[in-house]
């Protein structure tokens, strides 16, 4: 319907929009800006950065692909519920100030939790429209037949001790999801960051990670300047070094990575990725798509209740 150049001008206005909206209502303490200054600084960034990666290497996800970019919103909301349910025993983090408007509250979690992935990823696609790693290559290795065993039953392990004991070990349950997604990545025929791995292409593993901690400092930056936020609830052993829990967040990209991968596998492999490729084998059943959006939908009312429930600790009015 449109041109690429067309979407990326408009996009590039609507990311000048909200970033002057956002960032006035943020120094003036207008509300509800104020308060959801989060969403309105993560899709203005979001924006710009495709914009970057657009016009450095001729292509980007929202661009060039805005079906695929839906998908990666869509797909970032409801793991972003799934989070938050999973949150509900882990007690990883809670809410402050939150908006006790309920349509301000929820759309802008909503927003949020759509905003992750896009975050991550196009910030890989621009980092990687910058040149970097390019040509990096490692020596590749034969993947053992045993280690997609190995890598289950240690995702499996660090889940279920993250569950049992969260107080003390709630951050393991980031790279258990990692483990837990790999290995059906690679018996799917879906993309796989080990497979590249094997194949001497370190290349993406290392921009993911970088994106992951770049995205650290910028959420948690946002979120400290937001009229309402998020705090950790960091174990012990945690507590007395709070910068080393920035160590996370590469983890959580490449967590990310495979789980959107996996995912991916409802739409025969396809991803928001420039030269992803088709999954092998009969693609899913229309009806296991259309149930998968039914429970996207169901997953993020549940999850948006059970956080005003169990993570919200103090909500906020104004006139």
């Amino acid at each position: 319907m449109f041109e690429e150049d067309q979407i990326s001008k408009y996009a590039l206005y609507l990311a000048f929009f909200l970033t002057f909206i956002g960032y006035a209502g943020r120094y003036t303490g207008i509300e509800p800006i104020n308060n959801q200054f989060f969403p309105f600084a993560a899709w203005s960034f979001i924006l710009l950065a495709d914009n970057l990666a657009y016009r450095f290497k001729g292509n980007s996800p929202l661009i060039s692909r805005p079906a695929e970019f839906f998908f990666l919103a869509a797909w970032s909301l409801a793991l972003g519920a799934l989070a938050e349910l999973l949150n509900v025993r882990l007690q990883a983090w809670h809410y402050f100030d939150q908006s006790s408007v309920l349509p301000t509250r929820w759309g802008g979690r909503l927003l949020s939790w759509a905003a992750a992935l896009p975050c991550l990823f196009v910030l890989d696609e621009l980092f990687r429209s910058f040149g970097f790693f390019r040509g990096l290559k490692s020596a590749p290795f034969k993947i053992p037949k045993a280690l997609p065993r190995y890598f289950l039953a240690a995702g499996a392990a660090l889940l279920l001790t993250a569950l049992a004991k969260p107080a003390l070990f709630w951050p393991l349950a980031v790279p258990a999801a990692a483990l837990l997604a790999e290995p059906l990545n690679l018996r799917l025929g879906l993309p796989s960051l080990l497979r590249e791995l094997s194949g001497g292409l370190p290349a993406k593993t290392i921009r993911l990670a970088l994106a992951g901690l770049a995205c650290g400092l910028l959420w948690n930056w946002w979120n400290r300047a937001a009229g309402s936020g998020w705090e950790y609830s960091l174990p012990p052993w945690l507590a007395p070094l709070p910068e080393a829990a920035y160590a996370g967040f590469p983890v959580l990209a490449l967590a990310a990575y495979s789980l959107y991968s996996l995912a991916s596998w409802l739409r025969s492999g396809k991803t928001w990725e420039e030269n992803a490729w088709t999954m092998p084998g009969a693609p899913p059943r229309p009806a296991l798509q259309w149930g998968a959006a039914a429970l996207l939908i169901i997953t993020s009312y549940i999850a948006l209740r059970a956080v005003d429930y169990h993570t919200v600790r103090m909500y906020l009015g104004w006139t």
